[in-house]
């Protein structure tokens, strides 16, 4: 088409050309030239536009694909955000119960440990009564009897004498709290009468033993305790007599004394 209106332009321009003297340019000339010069600059232009905007639509699914990847990759970014914040948390609660697990071992442990000082002290010092008492048991003069140890005098003392005697070895006149115990003192005191740990003196006929506790009943002879005179101590065996056979006797005789030491004391 562009051929068709340069060779018409010609074609005109020659006709034209006719009726011109020589050297003369008339205006159509200069109108067709430049419209001509316009032909070929715009098509040019086509020839050199046309590259480009076809070099753009190649490059456009390329864009759109990138842009895709951009999307998922930020999707995927997010999502393995979201995963290492939950896995972190679950790491700080387990980290948290795993501490406070430690610290209540740490006081169990410490618990433990304080019992298992008390016992060995307890153990220790069961040991250490049970060596003294093996030692009382097989030193000459001791004998054992349910719980207890016992010692008979071989001389003769007022009560607060032998009584002193007694503490002074760690143990106290006799308390005799059943009939087995008391046949024990009467097979064993040699057909002698003995002090044991009861007596009035605080009280008259208020009768107590050596630890505090008051003597409700006893084996006493007929007609004891009669609390003549300054009769405010107890004597087991008297003249020989059998069970029931206590009586009061003034403290300042002098009689054996029996000396009991509880194993458990």
């Amino acid at each position: 088409m562009n051929k068709l209106f340069s060779e018409n332009s010609g074609a005109f321009a020659n006709s034209r050309s006719v009726h011109l003297k020589d050297g003369e340019i008339s205006s159509e000339d200069i109108y067709m030239n430049e419209a001509a010069e316009t032909q070929v600059t715009r098509s040019k232009t086509t020839q050199i536009s046309d590259p480009n905007a076809a070099g753009f639509r190649c490059y456009r699914p390329a864009a759109v694909c990138l842009l895709i990847l951009v999307v998922l990759l930020l999707a995927a970014i997010t999502i393995l955000g979201v995963l290492l914040t939950t896995e972190r948390d679950r790491l700080e609660t387990r980290y948290n119960n795993l501490t406070a697990e430690k610290e209540q071992l740490d006081i169990s442990y410490k618990k433990v440990s304080e019992e298992r000082d008390q016992f060995q002290k307890k153990t220790d010092e069961l040991q250490n009564k049970i060596s003294q008492l093996m030692k009382d048991i097989n030193t000459p003069g001791w004998k054992y009897f349910s719980s207890s140890i016992y010692f008979i005098s071989t001389e003769k003392k007022s009560w607060s004498e032998g009584r002193h005697d007694c503490i002074e070895i760690g143990a106290d006149l006799v308390i005799i709290n059943s009939r087995d115990e008391q046949d024990f003192v009467e097979m064993w005191r040699r057909g002698e009468g003995a002090w044991i740990g009861a007596n009035d003196r605080d009280s008259e006929g208020v009768w107590k033993w050596v630890d505090g506790t008051t003597l409700t009943s006893g084996f006493w002879s007929s007609g004891e305790p009669n609390n003549k005179g300054d009769e405010d101590c107890a004597v087991s065996g008297y003249r020989s007599e059998p069970v029931p056979n206590w009586v009061d006797v003034s403290c300042s005789s002098e009689y054996i004394w029996i000396c009991e030491k509880k194993i458990n004391s």
